[in-house]
């Protein structure tokens, strides 16, 4: 692996003239010291607002690691119209309260030009419908529930990445194709649980429509800490297969415990949407980062990207580079933080101006590329066609850290898994709750 930069290092290449990681003005100037211009240039100000504190803070770092690193190249490449880049971070703790509070703080104590950030789900469904009253852009580069964009949406949120209806549509394809019938679900007992298995088995049915969706179900809540009685139960009702949207500390925590009872022996095959994304690789890694508790053959998104996929130049520079700046491999969030300054950066300089109107019109449209993928905003609803890469963990080795890699990876199109526009409208102008949420079954 390689070498990590120091903290002082990254900061001093990156012109910073703060001191601090959170709630400090981050990343301001060039790598050779400002000119007098640029001095004076009046900064362009992203607030970014993650989950920075609890089960999921590995999610929260990757989001302020991917948006520093933009915000460092951005800035040592001129800023943006001649004005340099300026981030603060704040934590949401996964708290629905906190997250409203944390953005109102950087609108309006700090005095954000534009937003980025949630990690959590219902967190940001708790702060979108406050954007109008700020007049501030927000660009979703984790949270993926539906609901955002559709039943919770307003034209200052835009998501620049799959939701959980695109990646249950790509999920589902591969699991049509497999013997299983029996299907259940281990989720957070929230939004985004509750999407992630309904647009899968709801893909499924669609492609394999003999499939029994299992009454017995598991819906913990999230940050449960102890999933022994979902484990169980679940087991007990002995399903062919289970679908997790367990993520974060979550789905660590289940794997272990789901370990100590036969969990992945008994079971024909486990799909997680986003429970093995890199962070839970590196916690489940051992000896060292040479082995890992990860079993073989888990199907896994890694919520959207994986550091090893595509094997373009692009993607395996980017990585590189990621790699010296913060000794670690890129997670998912990391990749799409980045994504997303660039994406700012690319309608801003478009209409000559950070007017946040003219911005979003620039934005509607955007054809726009992250290290991994290239993809483009739809205007009704401001979600992105976004290719959803599926693997199957593998031994790896060479992967010093996590031992582990996903392998056979497939990107599903992001026009073949996008949900259908009509869809959404009827569903936004209705007020109807998603038809997937059938499927939900507690008790």
């Amino acid at each position: 692996m390689s070498k990590k930069v120091s903290r002082r290092k990254f900061l001093k290449d990156a012109g910073l003239f703060g001191a601090g990681m959170i709630g400090v003005p981050l990343l301001k100037g060039v790598s050779r010291g400002p000119s007098n211009a640029w001095a004076a240039a009046k900064p362009i100000k992203f607030g970014g607002i993650y989950s920075l504190s609890g089960v999921v803070a590995a999610w929260g770092k990757a989001g302020q690691q991917g948006a520093m690193m933009a915000a460092m190249e951005i800035n040592q490449a001129g800023g943006i119209l001649k004005r340099p880049v300026e981030c603060r971070f704040e934590d949401d703790a996964c708290n629905p309260e906190f997250g409203v509070r944390k953005i109102r703080r950087l609108v309006l104590d700090w005095g954000a030009d534009f937003l980025h950030g949630f990690n959590h789900s219902g967190v940001a469904l708790s702060a979108v419908p406050i954007l109008p009253e700020l007049k501030r852009m927000l660009l979703i580069t984790c949270a993926s529930s539906p609901a955002i964009t559709t039943e919770a949406f307003n034209k200052y949120v835009f998501r620049p990445r799959a939701n959980v209806y695109q990646s249950g549509a790509a999920a589902g394809v591969i699991a049509a194709k497999m013997p299983y019938k029996k299907w259940t679900v281990i989720g957070p007992d929230y939004s985004f649980g509750w999407d992630a298995w309904g647009a899968f088995i709801h893909h499924l049915l669609l492609r394999k429509p003999d499939v029994e969706v299992m009454s017995t179900q598991a819906w913990p809540k999230f940050g449960a800490g102890d999933f022994t009685s979902y484990i169980l139960k679940v087991m007990e009702a002995k399903p062919d297969a289970v679908y997790t949207p367990l993520w974060g500390g979550d789905f660590v925590t289940f794997l272990k415990q789901a370990k100590r009872y036969g969990f992945f022996e008994k079971v024909g095959v486990v799909f997680t949407e986003g429970g093995l994304a890199v962070d839970g690789f590196y916690a489940l890694s051992t000896k060292g980062g040479t082995e890992s508790e990860v079993p073989e053959g888990v199907w896994g998104a890694a919520h959207g990207y994986w550091f090893d996929h595509p094997k373009t130049e692009k993607n395996k520079k980017w990585v590189e580079k990621f790699m010296s700046l913060y000794g670690e491999y890129p997670h998912n969030v990391a990749h799409d933080a980045y994504g997303a300054m660039y994406l700012y950066k690319k309608a801003i300089e478009k209409v000559k101006t950070i007017e946040t109107d003219a911005v979003i019109e620039a934005m509607e449209t955007i054809e726009f590329d992250t290290p991994g993928y290239a993809r483009k905003m739809r205007k009704e609803d401001h979600s992105a066609f976004a290719e959803v890469p599926y693997g199957k963990t593998v031994k790896a080795p060479d992967k010093i850290g996590i031992a582990m890699n996903l392998g056979d990876i497939v990107d599903a199109p992001g026009k073949d898994v996008i949900e259908p526009i009509g869809d959404v409208l009827e569903r936004r102008a209705k007020k109807t709750p998603a038809p997937w949420m059938k499927y939900v079954i507690k008790g």
